[in-house]
């Protein structure tokens, strides 16, 4: 067998759960259903039309791309990085399926048509970084961000259009690329959150959202919205947010990589929904025997709540004496 099989059967039983070498091919647990029985097929040699770096194809959902793409997404990291996880020599420029994990593509086809076809996420029309943004709308974003004690550089607010009058929460992933974003409407309005359109291809239980991006093996505290990561990242800690109390799969292949205090907020809705969450996390995660549970009180409920309402201090300290091991009931 090629090093390139060896280097990613290697990598893949490091990160699955299930790895099954099955001639030319590697089948693991593919992250794009959500039961997770069904198996991506990995072919290192690159299958019948020898597409350099190695193929993988989920027949359930049709997704396809290198084996450079599948490591840069399971890992989050950089190129450069996943070309040295499978011992290939550094090139100067990525093939074109390499540079998006989720383009699907077919070997007989030109670079040409993978440009055409691919779908590029951007920000909303008229929306503005909160600095440089048109007076009204400026300090309408600066009062609703200041009495959550959260700072304006990282957000955008929208100025009209279908996003207009809300917080803009860019999702980004380690190469510093926008993968998501979500709407955060300053005000009561139903949806209270707006993310991309169903077209673009990309929801919230494909993304977790990372105020800064974290290193591997790092603690993770996971939280159900965006400003209560952004508020615990303000303290110090690595938060992350998955936009509610499911978990998917996906969702818990992308923290597989960390250690995780899951953060819930202090309701009913969260106690149901927790040994769920667990039970996702637990399947994927390399660090599931270190998983940990801690809980707002229920007077503030979630924690930008209690950051907003006393201090860092106040946080850590609640914080440091009421995480826990997870139990499952």
């Amino acid at each position: 067998m090629s090093d390139l099989y060896s280097n990613f059967l290697a990598w893949a039983q490091s990160r699955f759960p299930t790895v099954e070498p099955k001639g030319n091919e590697i089948l693991i647990n593919s992250i794009f259903t959500e039961d997770g029985k069904k198996k991506l097929w990995c072919n290192p040699s690159g299958g019948k039309n020898r597409v350099k770096h190695g193929v993988y194809h989920c027949w359930k959902t049709e997704k396809k791309g290198t084996l450079v793409s599948l490591v840069m997404e399971v890992d989050k990291c950089t190129r450069a990085k996943a070309m040295e996880t499978l011992g290939i020599e550094k090139t100067d420029r990525p093939l074109l399926e390499e540079t998006d994990f989720d383009i699907q593509f077919d070997d007989s086809r030109s670079d040409l048509d993978y440009e055409k076809e691919q779908k590029i996420l951007s920000f909303p029309p008229y929306a503005y970084e909160i600095n440089k943004s048109p007076i009204s709308y400026h300090e309408r974003a600066v009062d609703y961000l200041k009495a959550r004690k959260i700072p304006t550089d990282d957000f955008f607010v929208c100025t009209a259009g279908k996003y207009e009058n809300r917080i803009i929460i860019p999702y980004y992933n380690s190469s510093k690329k926008l993968v998501y974003f979500n709407g955060r409407f300053m005000g009561n309005a139903h949806p209270k959150y707006k993310g991309p359109e169903k077209e673009i291809g990309v929801g919230k239980e494909d993304v977790i959202y990372f105020p800064r991006f974290p290193d591997y093996g790092d603690t993770v505290f996971l939280c159900e919205g965006e400003f209560d990561a952004y508020s615990l990242h303000l303290c110090g800690l690595k938060g992350a947010a998955c936009g509610g109390k499911n978990i998917s799969e996906k969702q818990s292949i992308i923290l597989s990589n960390y250690r995780i205090v899951v953060c819930f907020d202090a309701d009913a809705a969260g106690d149901a929904a927790r040994n769920l969450a667990y039970n996702r996390l637990m399947q994927y995660n390399r660090f599931a025997s270190d998983l940990m549970e801690a809980r707002p009180p229920e007077v503030t409920k979630d924690w930008n709540a209690l950051y907003s309402s006393y201090d860092d201090k106040i946080l850590l300290g609640y914080l440091h004496h009421n995480i826990k091991k997870a139990e499952l009931a």
